[in-house]
């Protein structure tokens, strides 16, 4: 049983870490920019994130039902499960697209490679693992996101040494934070933002996997040892970007240029980390939307999602991380209010028992 719960966890984390939390930009806009203050948000994030994956991924299972859509109506109702359908279907392809986009970025700027040579790989290594199916995605999770969590607390330790003598001399004060961006001009409201945006994207991409677990347990706990895992390492990637100092937000991966700091070796080899969790999002994401089409992963329509994903990515790495994450947090804080509601009114008990 451990194992299964580990596939899950695994396949949660590998659904919310991608380009933009490998390479610290989510830390940094999110928690980092606020100081101190960003180590409470990141706290609550983490709570969230544990709550959001047990309840939804539990109440997957014992409906065995692998469609998001189903879920969404039962928790928020119909009215707004059609709306949250289409804004997550919609942000899960885009999410594809951001993932094929810092591809490209990514071996242009650690390797001098084209663009399209990190796009077109990570497109067809995401469209292998979908058209494997559930066996296809948790396989490629359990094999990725391993290195993600190790190399990510690495460099957190890393920079928690250089921090830590700042610490004892300056107190909470060398957590120096910026400016932040004026769609998220408070600590509290980024921690939401950012769990609301990808507690939606992850929990969905999520659900067909739930559903097939043999035992409502096995979801509980897989959810809720994903979303800690998810804090913990966004606590250690934000260590690392303070560590790092104000140099680290002058560049577009903060967290490339803090492992390439500790050695130039190890730089290169956080590119091909950075790289494993663009392909871990992108291989759940494309699942989910697959199976919401369908209850068969066609290869003509994984074909057809890769292409619309390629041309979204043409739009750029950046653009698309600047403009679709704060946007689509925004809509999904109602969705995380409603979902708590209901699994406060009619599902805690019986989760509990699942427990017992």
């Amino acid at each position: 049983m451990g194992g299964v719960h580990w596939y899950m966890a695994a396949t949660y984390v590998g659904a919310v870490v991608g380009a933009g939390f490998a390479s610290g930009q989510e830390a940094l806009t999110f928690f980092v920019t606020y100081g101190a203050w960003g180590v409470i948000g990141i706290l609550g994030a983490m709570v969230g994130f544990a709550a959001m994956g047990a309840l939804n991924f539990a109440l997957a299972q014992d409906m065995a039902d692998g469609s998001y859509r189903r879920i969404l109506e039962i928790t928020c109702g119909r009215g707004w499960a059609k709306y949250y359908d289409i804004i997550i279907t919609c942000f899960l392809l885009a999410g594809v697209g951001v993932m094929l986009a810092g591809a490209g970025s990514l071996v242009l700027q650690q390797w001098g490679l084209h663009p399209l040579v990190g796009i077109l790989l990570t497109a067809c290594v995401a469209g292998m693992s979908s058209h494997g199916g559930i066996k296809g995605v948790f396989w490629v999770n359990a094999l990725l996101v391993p290195g993600i969590l190790l190399s990510t607390v690495g460099l957190g330790i890393f920079g928690f040494t250089k921090l830590w003598p700042l610490l004892q001399n300056s107190g909470i004060q060398a957590l120096w934070g910026t400016t932040p961006s004026p769609l998220v001009p408070n600590w509290w409201l980024a921690a939401i933002i950012y769990l609301a945006y990808n507690s939606m994207l992850g929990i969905a991409a999520c659900i067909p996997l739930a559903a097939a677990l043999p035992t409502g347990k096995s979801a509980l706990w897989g959810g809720t040892m994903g979303g800690l895992t998810l804090g913990l390492l966004l606590l250690a990637g934000s260590i690392a970007v303070w560590g790092g100092g104000l140099a680290a937000i002058e560049t577009p991966v903060p967290m490339a240029r803090v492992a390439t700091e500790a050695h130039s070796v190890i730089g290169s080899l956080y590119g091909i980390i950075i790289w494993s969790a663009m392909i871990t999002t992108a291989a759940t994401n494309l699942f989910a939307v697959t199976r919401r089409l369908g209850n068969k992963p066609r290869l003509i329509t994984i074909g057809g999602l890769l292409v619309l994903a390629l041309g979204l990515s043409l739009v750029g790495f950046t653009s698309l991380v600047g403009l679709l994450y704060p946007a689509f947090g925004y809509m999904g804080c109602l969705y995380v209010i409603q979902a708590l509601a209901y699994f406060c009114r009619k599902w805690w008990p019986q989760i509990m028992g699942k427990v017992r």
